[in-house]
């Protein structure tokens, strides 16, 4: 049966926990508090925004004033059925999980100065963004050395228990379905701004309500390219998932602010260096990612494919990702012993691809474009601190015409 309950503030308490946490050191409550809640979360973590869907029976049930709310029958009246029809149709949820949020949405009415209707979207909203501002911390605190031990190893654990997991109504990873939860809220953002282009008197919500849904989508969109940048800058996505990312950004707009956070990623994911201690183990961690790479030669021929081969929406973007791509062949051919008759080339195409991605505008690109990304030890920063930071260093100023989002 389709898990209808929901918790107000669940995440928002959650993530001010994980703050504490990564802040503190030798406190032993606050460390068993986070393990709890931690494995407490874990499935509904997994489960990303997956809630269930509007069902038949329930809407009947609905209708005649008995909803389940949280798992106990209420009785509820006209007023109430109205709004948690509404929440339901705009939402695309469950009936008993709608009439649940509407009913634990009643005491923030006068926080948000709104009806307990639109409390429950602004509520719905706030706590998946919670959930993802969660997920970045302890992909972040894991793998952060300055952590306190004992914290950093239940994350750590939390991260590896994570990536691995499937759902009953998808066999795809965690990093997969959260690539593929990012074209769904593109696919709502769309519909939603429809709604706003369209009659206000077709609006299911004052106006203001539906552009914050709009503004959230956007910003879950961007979270969810955070965490993908975070399994990829302190874990690891398997082959196929880079090449999910590749995909994704093969077929992306430059317009589209998530193309900067996950091209941010993909240059990650290609990187032939690496940090470490010492030269000698960020040379092994280097190595590493090209024996990862190598243990499938059907899938580096593929992968090679995906990015050479396969066309792509804009030149620029597609200059850097050769440059880079032809980086890491070239230490594969050079650290690797049978590189070379596994991908199926030698150093002089790689010395043509980069040619090539050169001539496409690759380094424009990177000044126009990927400037405003910096290394940093923080995590929220590197994503956030887009064009606007560096765009004095460029030469010229970027045609904000081509990259909009810049000037928001």
């Amino acid at each position: 049966m389709a898990n209808t309950t929901w918790e107000p503030e669940r995440y928002s308490n959650l993530d001010k926990l994980l703050k504490e946490s990564l802040e503190l050191t030798d406190d032993p409550s606050l460390f068993d508090r986070l393990s709890k809640q931690l494995e407490k979360v874990k499935p509904d973590v997994a489960a990303l925004f997956e809630y269930p869907g509007k069902n038949a029976q329930r809407r009947d049930e609905l209708s005649k004033g008995t909803p389940k709310i949280n798992g106990e029958k209420f009785n509820v009246n006209e007023e109430f059925i109205a709004a948690a029809k509404k929440l339901s149709d705009f939402l695309e949820l469950d009936e008993d999980l709608a009439s649940t949020i509407v009913q634990l949405s009643v005491p923030f009415e006068k926080m948000f100065e709104m009806s307990a209707v639109e409390s429950a979207v602004v509520l719905f909203f706030t706590e998946r963004e919670a959930k993802l501002n969660c997920i970045v911390k302890v992909l972040d605190g894991g793998a952060n050395q300055a952590v306190d031990k004992s914290v950093r190893n239940v994350l750590e654990k939390f991260v590896e228990d994570l990536l691995p997991t499937t759902l009953k109504s998808s066999n795809k990873m965690f990093p997969a379905r959260v690539l593929a939860t990012m074209g769904e809220l593109k696919a709502k953002q769309d519909k939603v701004a429809a709604l706003l282009s369209g009659p206000t008197a077709d609006l299911p919500f004052r106006q203001e309500v539906v552009q914050y849904v709009l503004t959230k989508l956007g910003d879950e969109r961007k979270l969810l390219a955070m965490i993908i940048f975070g399994i990829v800058r302190d874990y690891q996505l398997i082959s196929s998932e880079i090449i999910s990312v590749v995909e994704w950004l093969r077929s992306s707009d430059i317009e589209d602010p998530v193309t900067l956070h996950m091209s941010v990623a993909l240059l990650t994911a290609l990187s032939s260096s690496a940090e470490g201690s010492s030269q000698e183990m960020a040379e092994m961690k280097a190595l590493n990612k090209i024996s990862n790479l190598v243990r499938d030669s059907q899938l580096l021929v593929k992968f090679n494919a995906e990015i050479i081969d396969k066309p792509w929406n804009d030149e620029g973007l597609k200059g850097l990702i050769w440059l880079q791509w032809s980086l890491l062949v070239l230490f594969g051919l050079k650290r690797s012993p049978g590189f070379d008759n596994l991908i199926g080339f030698r150093e002089d195409r790689v010395d043509r691809i980069a040619e090539q991605a050169i001539q496409m505008g690759a380094y424009r690109f990177a000044v126009d474009y990927l400037l405003g990304y910096r290394i940093t030890d923080a995590l929220e920063y590197e994503l956030s601190a887009e064009f606007l930071v560096l765009r004095r260093q460029a030469t010229k100023p970027a045609d904000t015409r081509r990259y909009p989002h810049f000037t928001d």
